[in-house]
């Protein structure tokens, strides 16, 4: 049980669950729900609140806003208005129910009369990332870049800051420094079996585009391997780790075994019965 709730913890920590298809966000949800029924006695107060909190914003994205309100007024029962969760929370159930601008305002205002005289650093760092999440779309990457860069300084251990830079790096075709964001993060959640795959990506990416020898080429596919690889043995159905293990192995000579091990990975998803799996293993074995 060690491994499902450090898997779980982990996708929590880093909110990988925000770049996640819906589908994933359906089974994720699914599994967390049934994880939680286990009443599992290695997990903390704090964590299972943490948990709670993940499956309030996992309701917001497919679309469950009662089961998001349910949660947030369970929340709300038993920590009171002031706590932390409960902040960001009701920014989202105002973008929900009113406005961005709804929420820009109950965030600045209490920054600014409470925040940012207090000593509340969970709070402080929590409505920072929203502010910085909602006012997003109204400014370019390098705006973005800036205002997580200035919050890593603040709070350098926060895995989510890391996370969001590393896709901005990325999306900019920065993969070095996309790369060395994900490293903190696997760094500071080690069984997150999508940031492995994340940077297992990126390492790919790198090598077809940024490398220019073939002996750094092939070192970018080599820790693009060990990334991928270390993502299915943290979670062994990974659809996208194995993926990663077939594209990299392919490119990289002696690897015939593994190759061959990805392939069949693939090929078990390739025969199952989720249409969407199905279409991107088949299309991966054809590539390689």
């Amino acid at each position: 049980m060690d491994a499902t709730r450090g898997r779980f913890l982990s996708i929590c920590a880093s909110k990988a669950y925000t770049q996640f298809s819906p589908e994933e966000l359906i089974e994720l949800n699914e599994g967390c729900k049934s994880y939680m029924q286990l009443k599992d006695p290695g997990l903390s107060q704090a964590q299972y609140f943490s948990l709670m909190e993940m499956l309030f914003y996992l309701a917001v994205y497919l679309c469950k806003d009662v089961e998001a309100q349910v949660l947030y007024n369970t929340f709300r029962d038993r920590l009171g208005e002031d706590s932390p969760r409960l902040y960001g929370m009701k920014s989202t159930l105002l973008q929900i129910n009113e406005s961005d601008s709804a929420a820009v305002e109950f965030i600045e205002k209490l920054i600014k009369e409470r925040l940012e005289v207090d000593t509340d650093s969970v709070s402080y760092l929590l409505l920072q990332k929203r502010l910085i999440s909602i006012q997003s779309k109204d400014h370019d990457k390098d705006w973005i870049l800036r205002q997580l860069l200035d919050l890593s300084e603040k709070f350098p251990i926060d895995p989510e800051i890391w996370w969001f830079a590393s896709q901005n790096y990325f999306e900019l075709g920065q993969f070095e420094r996309a790369a060395y964001c994900l490293e903190e993060v696997v760094l500071l959640t080690p069984f997150n079996f999508v940031a492995f795959a994340r940077l297992a990506e990126i390492l790919y990416y790198k090598s077809l585009r940024v490398d220019k020898s073939g002996a750094k080429s092939r070192l970018s596919l080599q820790n693009a391997l060990n990334n991928a690889l270390r993502s299915v043995e943290l979670s062994e159905s990974y659809l996208k780790g194995w993926s990663l293990v077939a594209l990299t192995s392919s490119k990289l000579d002696g690897k015939g075994r593994v190759l061959q091990l990805a392939k069949n990975k693939l090929q078990n998803t390739a025969n199952g019965f989720n249409s969407q799996n199905k279409a991107t293993a088949e299309l991966i074995l054809k590539s390689i």
